[in-house]
């Protein structure tokens, strides 16, 4: 059986072997710019960064069952992500973080849960088109630590709605389909629970549901 090293040493193969075939088709076209111009060239070169990106998720995706655990207070790591979406190019696009008091530590690998979030954000971001506020709640209910994503980019088709959490399902043009997969391995690795609510019309709301400690 595979371990989770050589998962990861198979997806870097891959990976530079993708790098290359990039590598060596930009050099192609350096030194005879008109390929360029070519039938499939831009379709081509497309492909090489789509199936760059998936290797780079797939591999993501082998490291959720190894999480570095820390308590962490939750106020600091969330000014943290805000601070990282501030930093982003995205000079149209807000979030708007409100938190409630005296929230509790909570147990967590602050990298990959990071990674989540961001994900998350990301996917509002696009499906507002790069415009809007969205509101980011964190507040502890029933045992559990609670962060709401809202965004008002018109919900989801209707279709997809029931099949968001699937592999390689996606309304995004280029899309890999392994954003929100990823996102909630992420969450269930954390013995936590992803929700989506689609309000046709209107935005989603994504819910990370974290237990305090992993215990």
């Amino acid at each position: 059986m595979l371990t989770n090293e050589d998962y990861l040493n198979i997806f870097h193969e891959i990976k530079n072997s993708i790098t290359l075939i990039g590598g060596s088709l930009q050099l192609v076209s350096k030194k005879h710019p008109e390929v360029q111009d070519f039938d499939y060239w831009k379709e081509s070169m497309s492909e090489i960064d789509f199936l760059k990106n998936m290797v780079t998720q797939l591999s993501s995706a082998r490291l959720c069952s190894h999480l570095n655990l820390m308590q962490i207070n939750i106020y600091a790591f969330m000014n943290q992500i805000n601070d990282s979406i501030r930093m982003l190019s995205w000079k149209d696009f807000n979030c708007e973080l409100i938190m409630k008091d005296s929230l509790p530590l909570v147990e967590i690998d602050s990298q990959l849960l990071k990674q989540a979030i961001i994900n998350i954000i990301k996917n509002a971001y696009e499906a507002m088109d790069g415009t809007g506020t969205i509101s980011i709640q964190v507040f502890f209910k029933d045992q559990l630590l609670h962060i709401a994503i809202i965004d008002q980019g018109g919900g989801l088709d209707p279709a997809l709605a029931e099949s968001i959490f699937d592999p390689f399902i996606t309304s995004k043009t280029g899309g890999s389909g392994l954003g929100l997969v990823i996102t909630k391995q992420i969450i269930e690795a954390h013995h936590g629970i992803l929700t989506c609510d689609s309000r046709p019309g209107d935005g989603c709301t994504f819910t990370i549901m974290l237990p305090l400690t992993q215990n």
